[in-house]
């Protein structure tokens, strides 16, 4: 799978992240390591422990090198953090984390201890507190160790600013530090940056052939530019350099799946649980493949034997919703709509805001996008007056603004969350709105929100903030009807499904023959169970239609 450190946001980006686990945390410092030990490396060092904490002992700091010293003063500590680290690279998030746990509890002032169970754990209170800390240990720490926590806790605090050129200036120092390759490769990966992150991992895998991490990664960059031959290949080295590990066989059973081969999909699935019975995410990848297949309710089995291995809340909710889009899939929006409602109120009970959050904006845009027609063109109502879905009136307002208010309240309140995932998910709910406004031919709200979200996209890299402002933005164009102007940012936008269907109704309105088939080609074989996909998929084959027929009939 692909390793991803947040299980938060369940939309595309959901989804997206979900396999990116090691990416964005824990490949940085595998088995080579280099740590400060107690022994001649260097000059001891005396540290003002940080308070409520006992005295840390002497201090050994690594000299400069070709791999990033760690901090540490607990020989216990110190291999319960590798140990952690070597968990955490194949995928077994709960034993890394155990690890680091008891490597803090050891050595309470182990700064990049503190720093790992931050960015890595799925409890948002416990990152807060880890988060915290590892900030006030690095005052202590190497300047290398320095760079990493910028890094790690810049990217989770919406400081890309700082984060950023940390990253840089770390690849820099260390360029022959397989794991800091692999670390920023993965994080560039997950920003859609592809062709720098193809180049960071293949650095990596440069130094050591035999190195197993960076091929995960490289895998799926391979799919995301269309190369399923290379991908596939990178995958059987990957299960040959790691036969007794469940990762290996999950991976390359996902992008079977992403390539329209479900049945070798659950094949591999099935042999990464038969070495791990409880690897999650091979289960989840069981439960995704049936629900892509169109086999509903068995996919519904599947899920819920997912959220019986799942290990934390976050896990289980998130699972939960994604069964939820079985209803979707079936058409059964009566239902979906009531599995929405279930996960918003088990998440505000958890104190899990993100996901309370996306469950509201779930059922919002039930009320909005019900036929392929609402995804392309607006509607109108009560005799020719526009629907207002934003303004506030003396009757009880539409189901899509309570929903969204709500999702926007729940933000609002969250205190322990990444400023990040926050900024994330307002994103979204900007973009819904966006886009429910302009459904309703509201162009007005519809452009407000559009630049609520430009002002964000300004401020912030964030990959989900650009694609949210241009997919919202290409969206509102295109029920204007304004179709060349639409086309270059939906293409921004082109691993959403929504903005995949409305780019080639644009290139089917604009003339551009070629365009449109294939852009609906791609939607209609979008292999990863999205939000949008499944919404899209059942859309647009509903009756059985041809793509080239279904097109010349929204267009009409």
């Amino acid at each position: 799978m692909w390793a991803a450190g947040k299980r938060f946001i369940i939309t595309e980006q959901m989804r997206f992240i979900s396999k990116t686990a090691s990416a964005l945390c824990c490949l940085v410092l595998a088995s080579g390591i280099v740590t400060a030990s107690a022994g001649p490396a260097g000059a001891k060092k005396t540290r003002k422990p940080p308070a409520a904490s006992v005295q840390h002992s002497a201090i050994v700091q690594a000299p400069h090198g070709d791999i990033l010293p760690v901090t540490a003063s607990s020989a216990e500590a110190r291999a319960l953090f590798q140990a952690g680290i070597v968990a955490w690279e194949t995928l077994q998030t709960g034993s890394a984390l155990k690890r680091w746990r008891m490597a803090a509890n050891i050595d309470p002032a182990f700064a990049l201890g503190h720093l790992f169970l931050s960015y890595c754990t799925s409890d948002p209170a416990e990152a807060q507190m880890e988060r915290g800390k590892a900030n006030f240990l690095a005052r202590d720490v190497t300047p290398g160790e320095q760079l990493l926590i910028t890094w790690f806790n810049g990217v989770r605090d919406d400081q890309y600013l700082s984060a950023i050129p940390a990253m840089n200036e770390l690849v820099q120092q260390y360029p022959k530090d397989k794991h800091i390759l692999v670390w920023a490769g993965s994080w560039l990966f997950h920003q859609r940056d592809y062709e720098l992150a193809q180049k960071r991992l293949e650095q990596a895998a440069a130094i050591d052939p035999d190195f197993a991490a960076p091929l995960n990664d490289l895998g799926y960059i391979y799919v995301y530019q269309g190369d399923y031959h290379h991908a596939l290949s990178v995958m059987q080295h990957y299960v040959e350099l790691l036969p007794r590990e469940p990762n290996p066989q999950d991976s390359y059973a996902e992008i079977l799946r992403m390539a329209g081969r479900y049945d070798e999909a659950l094949e591999h699935y099935r042999l990464a649980l038969g070495i791990d019975p409880n690897f999650h995410s091979s289960q989840i990848g069981i439960a995704d493949t049936y629900t892509l297949m169109g086999q509903q309710a068995r996919a519904r089995r599947e899920y819920f034997n997912a959220r019986v291995l799942a290990t934390d809340k976050v896990t289980e909710l998130a699972d939960a919703m994604q069964s939820a889009f079985t209803y979707v899939r079936e058409r059964d929006l009566a239902g979906a709509d009531l599995a929405f409602q279930g996960v918003a109120q088990q998440s505000r009970h958890a104190d899990l805001s993100v996901i309370e959050a996306e469950a509201w904006r779930m059922r919002a845009r039930l009320h909005v996008i019900t036929t392929s027609d609402d995804l392309v063109q607006t509607e109108v109502a009560d005799g020719g007056k526009r629907l207002r879905l934003f303004r506030k009136t003396k009757g009880i307002p539409g189901a899509e603004l309570e929903y969204l208010t709500k999702a926007e309240q729940a933000l609002k309140n969250a205190k322990a969350i990444p400023e990040s995932d926050r900024q994330d998910e307002y994103a979204l709910l900007w973009r819904e709105r966006a886009e429910a406004a302009a459904r309703r031919g509201i162009f007005a709200e519809a452009d407000a929100a559009v630049g609520q979200l430009e002002k964000m996209a300004a401020d912030s890299p964030s990959a989900a903030i650009q694609r949210a402002f241009n997919g919202a933005k290409g969206a509102v164009l295109l029920y204007q009807g304004k179709y060349d102007e639409a086309a270059p940012l939906l293409e921004r936008d082109n691993d959403n499904a929504f903005s995949l269907f409305r780019s080639a109704y644009a290139g089917q309105k604009t003339g551009k023959v070629g365009v449109a088939p294939a852009r609906l080609a791609a939607a209609m074989a979008f292999n990863e169970p999205t939000a949008e996909q499944a919404l899209v998929g059942p859309l647009i084959e509903l009756g059985g239609a041809s793509k080239e027929a279904h097109l010349t009939a929204i267009g009409r």
